[in-house]
């Protein structure tokens, strides 16, 4: 059966002595998500690039569909796969409404100028995410929050099969990344494939699918996020006393460290 992503034995390293990860292999396919999660330095938004070309591996194979990305055109793979950065510069005033429609440009001919039926996806993706206030607003002008939600939007319209998300709360408060992580959660719900990058335990936990653990020596091991997050991985992970604990209040388990 052919998997809608499926990463082979990849590598990455910057020189013979410098591996910053390998053998890294996974799958991810609709309606899943995988986070990759670690320390700072792992190497997470590397393994991320690889995924969208954006890098070369050092070795290994990234497949979307069965065909390897490297033989892919850019058109083509932006057809299957977006990438949602930590976060955007806009430096000229697009409004949100136009900004949002240049995620269209995957589907239009080299002269061609957006559609209705594209404007039309626009406005459905501004209502799906309650857009609407801010779809005059220039984009430059918006709030951080305001920005990755509207870099998400964007992503949508490009009707991608798989968004990829590079660290999407780093830059947020704690209540824009709730609300940045329910986003993604409902992604998922509607079908997209979605891998996304972090270094905070407690978001694979609020998601649950798949969960990659990347160290600091290159390696990774993949598992089902309730089962393949322990205390003691954790631990190991970030290199100091971490446990898993359940949150009466919240009805879920969460991670927490010990007295400073």
């Amino acid at each position: 059966m052919t998997q809608l992503l499926e990463v082979r034995d990849l590598a990455y390293c910057y020189d013979r002595d410098q591996v910053i990860f390998e053998h890294v292999s996974f799958a991810v396919n609709p309606g899943e998500v995988l986070t990759l999660l670690g320390p700072n330095g792992a190497g997470k938004s590397t393994l991320l690039n690889c995924l969208d070309a954006l890098i070369e591996p050092t070795c290994g194979d990234v497949l979307i569909d069965g065909e390897p990305i490297g033989q892919m055109s850019p058109r083509a793979l932006a057809s299957k796969v977006a990438y949602v950065p930590q976060t955007i510069s806009v430096t000229y005033g697009y409004s949100v409404r136009e900004y949002l429609v240049m995620g269209a440009a995957p589907r239009l001919g080299m002269f061609s100028a957006p559609s209705k039926e594209d404007y039309e996806k626009v406005d459905a993706v501004i209502d799906q995410l309650d857009l609407a206030h801010l779809s005059d607003r220039a984009v430059n002008r918006l709030s951080g929050g305001e920005r990755q939600r509207v870099a998400i939007a964007r992503a949508i319209v490009q009707s991608p099969k798989i968004i990829l998300f590079d660290e999407p709360t780093s830059a947020l408060d704690y209540g824009n990344q709730i609300r940045v992580m329910r986003t993604i959660k409902s992604l998922a719900e509607q079908n997209y494939a979605v891998v996304m990058t972090t270094h905070n335990p407690d978001q694979p936990i609020l998601l649950g699918g798949k969960v990659g653990m990347l160290d600091r020596d290159g390696s990774m091991v993949v598992g089902e996020a309730e089962t393949a997050l322990t205390s003691d991985k954790l631990s190991n992970l970030y290199q100091t006393d971490l446990h898993l604990v359940y949150v009466d209040k919240a009805d879920r388990i969460a991670c927490v460290s010990s007295r400073l």
